[in-house]
């Protein structure tokens, strides 16, 4: 029997009730005296070091010395799992990694350009998420010391072009979208192999009236996120001239998949319908990128969701199935899941690597800051565009400093009133570091980036 072909009014129905509603975890967070659930994805550079040639790329898969070869042995060891993914390549069934997964719920996963990410699960406090992060940390230590491969963690590969990388997964997914990719620019590729963020994920909340505010409050925030945590001022061996340059490739890349929804017509009045039917709009008018059934296949950019409702492509109507696909194919800067998925920061060095979980729980997990977020920076919903763009220039921008030592001062008295079974107060002292070290002195990790390049052009100070 054939799956019922979707309308409109079920797209509608199903971002409402999966995306704008809480799923999983998120139900029990608040209920429990806890403010939320945490989760990060944190993406890494593997690479090797040789004397003579300096630093090389470590190939995902393929043999001897490639990162999967290595990585299986060490994660099963751990209790680690390896899910396999059955795919038609090139009309032959193949069998690829799809991820590593571990019994607490974290897992390894893997991008396009060999990038692997380390993706914690939904942690009700900050202690277990370090302590999940830490545990695959150290697997990946053991790597470095048994097999020679290191892990970089910057948000742009500061060594090697696109040509050097290469797609290095065989996924017809990849395929099709580096092929959408090529039919609009270069920067398509570099986002798909060059690029590693760190994303916080965040529960939407327990009731409705806090959910709009984070929802809200989430994007307002996405542009001083990239600017306080920029760490990608270096790509393919030179310095690119941005703080973020991985902010700067997302804003080139494909308006219409990428961004944020139009928050200064969404902050007139927070509506929960106004804010599915943005997500709605946005998802109806992106191009289709890839359609299982037709693996690698290209389609016009005038084949988005909303033609496909009705005009079948061979045949063939979308499904839930395929909407499903789709949605994972929408890239904003808050993506909506059943909880907020939170995508401006580069990966941060390691060093820092909480700090961005540390500035968002402080914000949207405390309700009196939630508020004061708010009034700082719903002034500024018409000016989100250009605070975007300055942001790629991480703390230069006198905007864009000012309000975000505002910012972090509202994240740590956030943090340091949150629930002690959540944070420690370790946590609070780290967020304080990273404000005195960094954005106090109108610096971001990009600006130690840039200074350790001037006396050592490979980067390796792990």
């Amino acid at each position: 029997m054939q799956p019922k072909p979707l309308t409109r009014e079920d797209c509608r129905n199903y971002i409402e009730q999966h995306l704008f509603e809480p799923v999983g975890a998120s139900h029990t967070g608040e209920s429990v005296g806890q403010p939320g659930h945490i989760g990060l994805e944190l993406e890494a550079i593997p690479y090797r070091i040789n004397a003579q040639k300096g630093v090389e790329t470590v190939m995902h898969s393929g043999g001897e010395g490639s990162l999967l070869d290595s990585l299986i042995h060490a994660s099963e060891n751990c209790g680690g799992v390896v899910r396999y993914l059955d795919q038609i390549i090139q009309g032959e069934q193949q069998r690829l990694v799809g991820a590593i997964e571990f019994p607490d719920g974290s897992k390894f996963q893997f991008e396009p350009g060999g990038q692997i990410e380390i993706a914690t699960a939904p942690c009700d406090s900050l202690g277990k998420v370090f302590t999940q992060l830490n545990a695959k940390q150290q697997i990946l230590k053991l790597l470095t010391e048994q097999h020679g491969i290191h892990f970089g963690y910057f948000g742009t590969n500061p060594w090697f072009n696109v040509q050097e990388i290469g797609l290095q997964i065989n996924k017809p997914r990849f395929r099709a979208l580096a092929a959408y990719f090529d039919g609009i620019n270069a920067f398509g590729r570099q986002m798909m192999l060059q690029t590693c963020s760190l994303q916080v994920n965040l529960d939407l909340g327990k009731g409705e009236d806090t959910r709009l505010k984070r929802i809200m409050a989430s994007n307002l925030l996405a542009p001083f996120a990239a600017a306080l945590f920029a760490n990608s001022p270096i790509t393919a061996g030179r310095v690119n001239g941005y703080k973020s340059y991985r902010s700067h490739i997302w804003q080139q890349l494909d308006n219409s998949r990428t961004g944020l929804l139009p928050i200064d017509r969404l902050s007139k009045r927070l509506n929960k319908k106004e804010f599915v039917d943005s997500y709605l709009d946005f998802a109806l008018k992106a191009p289709i990128i890839y359609i299982e059934n037709f693996g690698d296949e290209v389609f016009p950019s005038n084949i988005t969701l909303a033609h496909w409702l009705v005009h079948p492509i061979k045949g063939i109507s979308p499904t839930l199935t395929h909407l499903e696909n789709h949605l994972s194919l929408l890239f904003p800067e808050v993506r909506f899941k059943g909880y907020l998925e939170l995508r401006s920061a580069d990966a941060p060095p390691p060093d820092w690597q909480m700090i961005p979980a540390l500035f968002y729980a402080g914000l949207l997990y405390s309700p009196p800051q939630l508020d004061k977020t708010l009034d700082l920076l719903l002034p500024y919903a018409s000016q989100l565009s250009k605070l975007r763009k300055s942001a790629t220039q991480g703390m230069e921008s006198e905007e864009i400093f000012i309000i975000s030592k505002s910012l972090i001062r509202l994240a740590i008295d956030g943090l340091s009133n949150l629930p002690s079974s959540f944070k420690s107060e370790n946590n609070t002292k780290e967020l304080i570091a990273f404000f005195e070290e960094f954005t106090l002195k109108r610096k971001s990790f990009a600006d130690k980036q840039l200074n350790i390049f001037s006396t050592d052009k490979l980067l390796i100070f792990n």
